[in-house]
């Protein structure tokens, strides 16, 4: 047999125990693939089968997952796009909405795709010249990252998210926020850490004149100033560790060093992501 003709199928998914259509999908991908493993075999093909749970964020970005559940073959999803609705088991499991991945076939939405969909879908995409997602870069979608934040609450309900401070130069009052002429840029970081408060993460908030002894204790704040003066400031530690200096972070990269969704910081989820044109794996009616 050639070794380099591999027929090589990953299941990715969230949650095996509780969401129906991550369940359904195992069962029926199972059921085909021991009916074309033999073929592929058969035809110089080494066939294997991995099984891949989406248990964190960080697993999720390494495999560049963008739905649940995904099948690919050889690095290649067998959908070309992404449909999805509202997914109760897995919203159940994160507390919040959560939607995830319908497949379409011959003008039908599936939630558990047919044996001769997943058949057809695999084989197009073993024999075609679509796209490695590896070779692109990745962006978790906001769904995802609202489903593993909520879904790293421990059993205490506390939160085992990061934890964000900004250390600030000396102002007026503890925000910066008040008088006439207030700056727009201190208003919207006062928004974003108030709301993302609301959603229970730890933020801290530090200006030199208010807390003047953080600045002290916190070894890294120190070293910084000492080195780099005040004119370093205002300067955001996560995790303790510094990631920002001379700027406030924007909204966008707030949620991506905390690993939380935009929702967080008060900006709307989003639409659900159902495409209505061709289906998910081109013209061709599959899935």
């Amino acid at each position: 047999m050639n070794n380099n003709r591999k027929a090589i199928i990953e299941y990715l998914y969230l949650d095996l125990n509780t969401c129906d259509r991550c369940v359904g999908t195992d069962v029926i991908l199972d059921e085909v693939i021991a009916v074309l493993k033999p073929t592929l075999q058969l035809a110089g093909y080494e066939v294997i089968q991995r099984k891949i749970e989406m248990f964190t964020s960080e697993i999720a970005a390494e495999h560049q997952f963008l739905s649940s559940p995904t099948i690919r073959v050889n690095g290649k999803d067998i959908c070309l796009t992404v449909e999805e609705n509202d997914c109760g088991c897995c919203s159940d499991i994160a507390g919040c909405d959560v939607e995830c991945r319908v497949f379409r076939y011959e003008d039908e939405i599936y939630e558990i795709p047919p044996k001769e969909m997943l058949a057809n879908a695999i084989l197009t995409t073993l024999f075609s010249d679509s796209t490695d997602i590896s070779n692109t870069e990745y962006i978790m979608p906001e769904n995802l990252k609202e489903f593993f934040a909520n879904k790293d609450i421990n059993a205490n309900g506390e939160f085992t998210m990061k934890k964000m401070s900004i250390y600030e130069p000396a102002m007026c009052c503890d925000t910066g926020v008040c008088g006439v002429g207030v700056d727009p840029e201190l208003l919207r970081i006062s928004t974003a850490l108030s709301n993302l408060k609301k959603s229970g993460v730890e933020v801290k908030r530090y200006n030199l004149n208010t807390f003047p002894q953080e600045f002290i204790k916190n070894e890294e704040i120190n070293k910084l100033i000492m080195g780099d003066g005040v004119e370093s400031l205002p300067a955001t530690i996560v995790d303790g560790k510094i990631v920002m200096t001379k700027r406030y972070p924007t909204n966008a990269e707030i949620a991506e060093l905390l690993g939380v969704p935009k929702s967080y910081l008060g900006e709307e989820k989003k639409p659900s992501r159902v495409n209505s044109g061709n289906s998910c794996c081109g013209n061709g009616g599959c899935c």
